[in-house]
């Protein structure tokens, strides 16, 4: 059962609802309205009379006597007392009344005393206010019966009136219609016109059993055919584009009624080209159930069908881009995308040599059945705009055999499939150097919303295209500097196994050495990753560099490390394996080393924590002095500490934690 509250919110919206289906509110005077409050002023002998519609936050009154405002917030209201009882709510004194003691009509101007509400109660017993008198001075004995009567007759007028003005409104809608109706009816030409005029909508009325289609004029505009009343529905559906028949209703599927009701197809029509159509219907069946006749419209939806193959083709576009790794299948996708959004015979990019003129086609997207354009051109060989290619101006052809440009050419483009085109030049750094194209074999209008795509679809291409170009020096730069750096510690350790050849302390010397190889094999590694390298790259190259299969373990989640995070990180791997492999658990044949790092993004800034556990080694002990290889050890990950060593069983252990974004900095 709805608790009071759940009531109270029942009983106001079905309240609100009334007031809105009599459609009165804030409506100017009307006679009738103040004629009623007239004589409830007079009947009752006072000095104000309202007629008081109750919403959700403020009364307002239809008509008034004797009182100024026009409405009052729902606060001050008194008539907001009644709508919980269908009786007459008669207050005599209302500074006496606990719920109107404080009302600020009360307590202040224009300091109202006595109040009489007839209760405004709609045919469903929906209380929606009331017609109250109301009077500046106590009235004890209140309202005498005969008052009481006729304040209570006249707000049943009141109902009666809005009863009346909503029947005269529902009475004007139904006019309304049926004029329009009886117009539709006297007009099958209005009729089409007014759906052309509303989007280009043609209806049709196909008879089952003939299979004879009565359509509008409209209709045969959409399928770009003679205007006249009726066609047999079959030729309709040879008009379907290749890929999409199967899906338009026929005889047979009409015939038993498993035709699908509402479907979207291509057409192909001989002046407008392919044109997208929506197709809605409803059978209209016997007593039995069985189709006798399909209605419906069928509308042109090129325009809304090839902006939302725009919009997903962009988005396509960088997905599939930024995956590919070769210039030629950049260019293949792009076309791919570009000629399915624009149901084109040929769409792609071709290369440009502008001292000479000529454009070449490495791969292109071409619609099945038509041929290849893959090769080179001179472009004057098809038409002079190659003028306006040079100066940032698109070529927009939309008949090869009228446009000035290309009319005497026509032949030569027409054997390529090409009768409707467009060229857009892209720039690079001020040169022309890409072309994209995109050819029709039939009749295409284009808009500037679609050689605007053409153009951000070329231009995302270039992007990329260059991003790969850049790609591909920056590692041609990077093996280049490889080799030269591998040079120069080269000649550096020979150097220094001159310099030091007198050293009688060799341990010292044999340090050097190895440091000055984990630097180089550290430097390889940045250089082979183009600057960064991930935490796996460096683990796996300690492992590669001892030479143990199965002695190093590692487990940890995929994390890249800027240049000086992976240089430091490289050193430090350097210095645990060796002193694994001089006194820890590589020092024997059974000892493995476990290798953990995890990203712990518990605190304000993501940390990475790397682990070097070793097992199965002699039971470590802490040396007795710090060399440049403890040092290194307890400076950390990028010299930043956080480092927690440990020379106990099972192995010795080395805890290390540093910020992730200053692993990651270039710098």
């Amino acid at each position: 059962m709805p608790t009071p509250t759940d009531q109270d919110d029942i009983e106001e919206t079905r309240r609100l609802e009334l007031l809105e289906d009599y459609d009165i509110l804030n409506t100017p005077p009307e006679p009738e309205f103040d004629d009623i409050v007239l004589v409830a002023s007079e009947a009752c002998e006072t000095p104000v009379a309202l007629v008081s519609l109750i919403e959700k936050d403020r009364q307002w009154f239809k008509a008034r006597v004797g009182f100024e405002a026009c409405e009052t917030p729902i606060e001050q209201s008194v008539c907001a007392h009644s709508l919980a009882s269908p009786d007459l709510l008669i207050i005599p004194d209302l500074t006496l009344d606990p719920r109107t003691a404080k009302n600020t009509l009360v307590t202040e101007p224009p300091h109202i005393r006595f109040y009489a509400g007839a209760p405004l109660v709609g045919p469903d017993g929906i209380t929606i206010g009331t017609l109250c008198v109301i009077d500046t001075k106590p009235r004890p004995d209140g309202l005498t019966q005969s008052q009481q009567k006729v304040l209570a007759a006249l707000s049943r007028q009141v109902i009666a009136l809005l009863e009346y003005r909503r029947m005269s409104n529902r009475k004007d809608v139904l006019f309304r219609r049926q004029k329009n109706m009886s117009a539709t009816i006297r007009s099958h030409v209005n009729k089409a016109i007014a759906a052309q005029e509303a989007g280009r909508i043609g209806t049709f009325e196909i008879d089952v059993a003939t299979g004879v289609a009565t359509v509008s004029a409209e209709f045969c505009r959409l399928f770009d055919v003679p205007v006249q009343l009726t066609y047999p529905a079959s030729m309709f559906e040879t008009l379907l584009f290749p890929s999409d028949r199967g899906i338009q209703s026929t005889h047979e599927s009409r015939a038993d009624g498993s035709a699908e009701t509402n479907v979207e197809y291509r057409i192909r029509t001989t002046s407008q080209g392919i044109r997208w159509i929506s197709r809605n219907a409803v059978f209209e069946r016997d007593e039995e159930g069985r189709p006798i006749r399909m209605l419906g419209t069928a509308q042109d939806i090129t325009e809304l069908k090839r902006a939302a193959l725009r919009t997903a083709a962009l988005l396509d576009l960088g997905d599939r881009l930024r995956d590919l790794e070769d210039i030629s299948d950049m260019a293949l996708v792009a076309s791919d995308l570009m000629g399915k959004a624009f149901d084109a015979t040929h769409a792609g990019f071709g290369f440009v040599e502008q001292a000479n003129e000529t454009v070449t086609i490495q791969s292109e997207w071409h619609r099945p059945g038509a041929d290849a354009l893959a090769g080179t051109y001179q472009l004057r060989d098809y038409g002079s705009y190659i003028e306006d290619l040079k100066q940032g101006r698109p070529v927009v052809v939309s008949d090869v055999t009228t446009d000035p440009r290309t009319a005497d050419r026509a032949d030569a483009l027409i054997a390529l499939g090409i009768r409707v085109f467009v060229n857009l030049p892209i720039f690079d750094h001020g040169r022309f150097n890409l072309l994209a194209f995109v050819h029709h074999d039939h009749p295409y209008q284009w808009s500037e919303e679609e050689l605007a795509f053409v153009r951000s679809f070329g231009d995302r291409v270039q992007v990329a295209m260059a991003r790969l170009q850049a790609e591909s020096e920056q590692r041609t730069l990077n093996r280049e500097m490889g080799h030269r750096l591998k040079n120069t510690f080269a000649m550096i350790q020979a150097i220094a196994k001159q310099t030091l050849r007198p050293v009688t302390e060799r341990s010292h010397v044999e340090s050097f050495e190895k440091r000055m190889f984990a630097l180089s094999k550290a430097h390889d590694i940045l250089i082979h990753d183009q600057g960064g390298a991930t935490m796996r790259t460096i683990v796996e190259g300690l492992d590669e560099t001892l030479a143990m299969p199965g002695r190093l373990k590692m487990e940890g989640p995929h994390v890249m490390l800027g240049p000086r995070g992976a240089l430091s990180t490289g050193l430090l791997m350097h210095e645990l394996g060796t002193n694994a492999l001089k006194y820890g658990a590589l020092s024997v044949p059974e000892g493995t080393v476990s290798v953990q790092w995890s990203i712990d993004e518990s605190d304000t800034e993501p940390r990475l924590t790397f682990i070097w556990r070793e097992s199965g080694g002699p039971v470590p002990t802490q040396p007795r002095r710090k060399g440049f290889g403890s040092k290194l050890i307890e400076m950390g990950l990028i010299g930043t500490g956080g480092v927690v060593v440990r020379y106990e069983a099972p192995g010795f252990s080395a805890e290390m934690s540093a910020s992730l974004q200053q692993l990651q900095q270039a710098n």
